[in-house]
């Protein structure tokens, strides 16, 4: 084979490869390079022979009164109720604070294991 077939045939196996991996969405081919932007050109000017730029005064401090609203601190969602004498606190089976009368151990129990 010469130089020439050799080389068309490498051609055709790259174009029928760069084929088949386009049909797959694995696109590998080159594609173009990216745009280049060139950064805008900016001109200046030399100052004008009239004389120096003056510029107003700035304008006064004005200030300008506040109204201030009273501050809320917390408020609970729900309503605070002190807890009745008879009852004391523990804690659930997954730790959760729970009420529990004295006196009652099958609710006491029961309440144990609700949520």
């Amino acid at each position: 084979m010469t130089t020439t077939a050799r080389l068309t045939a490498l051609l055709a196996v790259l174009f029928i490869t760069s084929m088949v991996q386009g049909q797959q969405g694995q696109w590998t081919g080159a594609s173009c390079p990216p745009a280049v932007s060139m950064p805008p050109t900016v001109t200046y000017y030399a100052p004008s022979p009239q004389g120096t730029l003056t510029l107003p005064p700035p304008p006064p401090l004005v200030s300008v009164p506040v109204q201030v609203s009273p501050v809320i601190t917390y408020k609970p969602l729900v309503p605070v109720v002190p807890m009745p004498a008879q009852y004391y606190l523990g804690q659930g089976l997954l730790g959760q604070p729970k009420l529990y009368v004295p006196n009652q151990p099958v609710r006491n129990f029961f309440r144990y294991l609700s949520p």
